[in-house]
């Protein structure tokens, strides 16, 4: 896969590979060969969820009144 390849393209492609296994129109071997892309764009997909997670940081309130950041993925465990 390309990594000039952009996430919302990536997932475009990976929804067009879903209804393309979905329909069940593809020989056994095209059906592989399509699902080891797709596979391949889930990793890829992943990744860069994860990469943005750990970009994103909130503001949380304590109970003082005061506001913190915190990484995003820390969220839940504070509420």
């Amino acid at each position: 896969m390309s990594e000039e390849r952009d996430f919302e393209s990536a997932m475009k492609r990976l929804e067009e590979i879903v209804q393309m296994l979905e329909n069940g129109n593809l020989s056994l071997e095209e059906s592989l060969k399509i699902f080891e892309e797709g596979m391949k764009l889930v990793k890829y997909c992943s990744s860069k969820l994860e990469e943005a997670e750990r970009k994103v940081s909130i503001l949380v309130q304590e109970s003082n009144g005061k506001y913190v950041q915190v990484p995003f993925s820390e969220k839940e465990e504070i509420e």
